[in-house]
């Protein structure tokens, strides 16, 4: 029965701007770094080029484009007034809410493979016109990529959360803006670890212990707070 709620959420998508979305995303990341890399004088270590890439990912673009998806997700429902009729069918509440959840989490996991081919296609891009030193470690920016995607986890969550229980798109762009923001003031933090905005960043820290304990707490409270959400949102619309 779930994988109906999922064809039909991953149908909807195709009459949004998801899938641009979910494009243009990457792309401008790979795309500012390679006119930075171009702008070096030096020779480019493309080490640094992909790590770099990979940074702005996580701090800036993964979590705007997180609140942006979380928002037209709910807003195929909240726009139109759909909730209503849809809520009324046997089983729905908490499918409809768990599809949109795996849906969200597929396309975060799509984002980040689609800016690994990016990156990989760039690096000959950048040794074209500018000297570069080095190779892209491919295994390791996979692996790279992968772990900021399941340590994105909980702030896919919060962000959904927040937009499937308000009917206005406000309250969620303001939270995933803000926390986005915030993240700048605790990136230096000891503390910062523990904030949810800066969880997939650490997945670039130098020490193993950071990588894992984000790692753990990005990917289990992801879980953990979607079964939060659904619980709530079963019994909200109870």
């Amino acid at each position: 029965m779930l994988l109906r709620y999922l064809v039909a959420e991953a149908l909807k998508l195709r009459r949004s701007l998801v899938l641009l979305l979910c494009g243009a995303a990457p792309a401008c990341v790979v795309a500012m770094g390679v006119l930075v890399a171009l702008d070096r004088k030096a020779a480019v270590p493309l080490g640094q080029f992909w790590m770099s890439s990979a940074a702005f990912w996580a701090f800036a673009m993964l979590p705007l484009a997180v609140t942006a998806l979380s928002v037209l997700l709910a807003q195929m429902e909240h726009g139109p007034r759909t909730w209503d009729h849809l809520l009324t069918l046997p089983g729905a509440r908490p499918r409809l809410y768990l599809a949109k959840a795996l849906i969200l989490m597929a396309l975060v996991a799509a984002m980040s493979a689609l800016l690994g081919l990016l990156i990989l296609a760039a690096a000959p891009v950048v040794g074209a016109f500018h000297a570069v030193t080095g190779e892209v470690d491919a295994a390791r920016l996979a692996g790279t990529l992968a772990r900021m995607a399941a340590a994105s986890t909980l702030v896919c969550m919060l962000q959904l959360w927040t937009a499937l229980h308000f009917r206005s798109f406000v309250p969620p762009l303001v939270l995933g803006i803000a926390g986005t923001f915030a993240a700048l003031a605790a990136t230096g933090a000891r503390q910062g670890i523990y904030f949810p905005w800066l969880m997939a960043v650490h997945m670039l820290a130098p020490e193993p212990a950071h990588q894992q304990t984000a790692l753990l707490l990005g990917g289990a409270g992801g879980l953990a707070a979607m079964a939060a959400m659904l619980v709530h949102l079963h019994v909200r619309e109870a």
